[in-house]
């Protein structure tokens, strides 16, 4: 099978989706093409890749592949590089992006989610949680400013992201407390003496854009200088937060009456290395499985991730 590896597309994104430790024993059965640069974010040169089997290529011999492999959503301009039928492997979260669910259709483009790609337990095998949980809670002390001993936190949620972010204050001394859905009810209380709150709850699809736990009237409740600290970048108008919208790493946060919104589309860019790593060990086997099967004889668990 032939693989393209692409570059990622998001200003100051310097992530890599492969690195060549991962990629050697899948270029030693397949051909690969790697876009010109793709890792020299993280400080892998070109010829590292050419090292252990892959052919550094142009954007648009990467994208002719029959199975394109990248880390974040494609755009549209890259779909229309792919031909009908072919393959592209990466982050897509189609549940709550009607639009690019649209375009795969129309490019007749077949998706493999690298988020819905599950153990039997139900466990995402891609993931970095617990990292992007403490790198979106390193940056929101960063844009709070004062001494994280002296902030009070609260946390909405209690699961891998929360537990991340948890960890991040805990170890800066900060006061951390817990919100349930119990709190949620209750917000308006909560909010007066928070510094950072912190929503790590992925907000059911069917009160997306209908119910809100922070409302734009409760913002006049918060504290000058507070942070409202979004870990699950949802699509625009979809987060429990009704002034949150997505942020990117080269325009992370912004204000709305004088409340600073923070909401990264991609938190664990914050640590390209460290994160290319993880990424890597994790998509490499699955990448391998996927092209020595081939299409038509998945595994079930890859399967369930297939969207064409």
């Amino acid at each position: 099978m032939d693989i393209g590896i692409a570059c990622e597309n998001r200003p100051e994104e310097l992530r890599v989706v492969l690195r060549p430790e991962e990629l050697r024993d899948i270029a030693a059965s397949h051909s690969v093409f790697v876009e010109q640069g793709a890792g020299i974010g993280i400080g892998i040169k070109d010829s590292r890749y050419e090292d252990v089997g892959a052919k550094i290529a142009e954007k648009k011999e990467v994208y002719a592949c029959s199975l394109v492999v990248r880390f974040k959503e494609p755009k549209e301009e890259e779909l229309a590089l792919i031909k009908p039928g072919s393959v592209v492997f990466s982050m897509m979260h189609l549940a709550g992006n009607t639009h690019l669910r649209d375009l795969l259709k129309k490019y007749k483009i077949t998706a493999i989610a690298m988020d819905e790609v599950k153990s039997p337990l139900g466990e995402r095998k891609i993931e970095a949680l617990h990292q992007t949980g403490y790198l979106g809670m390193e940056k929101g002390f960063e844009l709070w400013g004062g001494k994280p001993s002296e902030c009070v936190v609260k946390i909405m949620g209690y699961g891998h992201l929360a537990y991340g972010a948890i960890q991040c204050a805990a170890r800066k001394f900060a006061r951390i407390i817990i919100l349930n859905k119990q709190n949620f009810k209750n917000m308006r209380e909560h909010i007066p003496e928070t510094d950072i709150l912190v929503n790590a709850i992925n907000w059911p699809m069917e009160k997306r854009g209908k119910e809100f736990i922070i409302t734009r009237d409760m913002l006049k409740l918060f504290k000058e200088g507070a942070i409202i600290l979004d870990l699950i970048s949802n699509p625009p108008g979809q987060s429990p937060i009704e002034t949150m919208h997505p942020t990117t790493l080269d325009n992370i946060s912004y204000s709305v009456d004088n409340i600073i919104h923070t909401s990264c589309w991609g938190w664990p860019g914050l640590d390209p290395v460290n994160i290319s790593r993880r990424y890597s060990l994790q998509v490499a086997s699955i990448l391998k499985e996927i092209a020595d099967t081939g299409m038509d004889n998945l595994p079930k668990y890859i399967r369930l991730a297939t969207h064409k």
